[in-house]
């Protein structure tokens, strides 16, 4: 009986990644990704499928869904190749370097900035959920402060990997001085950090929160 449990809770994990993943790239390669707040002002939700998979099934999970959303950009920008492209894409790094060294630290921060914060998205996110459920009977909360903290957890660091790695080549896309990034880089947080993270807090409850009481239902 317990191995046929085991075998079925493998299948629903294995079946919800599935899912969840093709969420994420349908996202990513799609106008569905990006929600018109008014303006210049977009908000991404392709995060929304990672925090939700995170609180469904924990911080593993969460963190390959992750890997799956630093893959899709790093595809995106491979393709499309966009102005500032290197920041996601090793493949552009040669583009904006002075020398192999250089086309090296390049490309590791490419991949840095494509991975390590998608994944901290889950790993992070599911981490708040647990901790905050515990004390919410209804999950509504928890869920929404995932989101929200799995948002900005992902603009944050990926600004940060901006300066940290990328702040001249940048700045020359952008036609401003270096400088001028720590502006331009706090505004975007500020903004369309804060408001991706409401829109996502807000898509994780009313996603999450079903699925959670359907997969309670199914344990019982």
């Amino acid at each position: 009986m317990n191995n046929q449990t085991n075998s079925m809770s493998r299948i629903r994990t294995l079946t919800q990644l599935a899912i969840l993943s093709a969420i994420i790239a349908v996202l990513a390669f799609t106008p569905l990704g990006s929600i018109p707040l008014g303006g210049p002002i977009v908000a991404t939700i392709v995060q929304f499928p990672v925090v939700v998979g995170a609180i469904l099934m924990g911080p593993k999970a969460g963190g390959l869904l992750g890997g799956v959303f630093g893959l899709c950009s790093m595809l995106w920008f491979t393709i499309y190749g966009t102005p500032t492209a290197f920041v996601f894409s090793p493949f552009y790094s040669s583009q904006i370097a002075d020398g192999a060294m250089q086309t090296v630290i390049y490309a590791v921060g490419a991949i840095v900035t494509c991975f390590v914060p998608r994944i901290l998205i889950g790993v992070i996110s599911a981490y708040v959920y647990r901790a905050v459920s515990k004390k919410d009977k209804h999950q509504y909360f928890a869920c929404g402060l995932a989101g929200v903290v799995g948002a900005m957890v992902n603009t944050i660091l990926v600004m940060g990997c901006i300066l940290l790695f990328f702040m001249q080549p940048y700045a020359n896309a952008n036609g401003v001085l270096p400088t001028a990034l720590w502006g331009i880089i706090g505004t975007t947080i500020a903004v369309n950090g804060v408001l991706e993270a409401i829109v996502t807090g807000i898509l994780v409850v009313a996603i999450a929160k079903p699925l959670l009481v359907i997969t309670k239902k199914r344990r019982v």
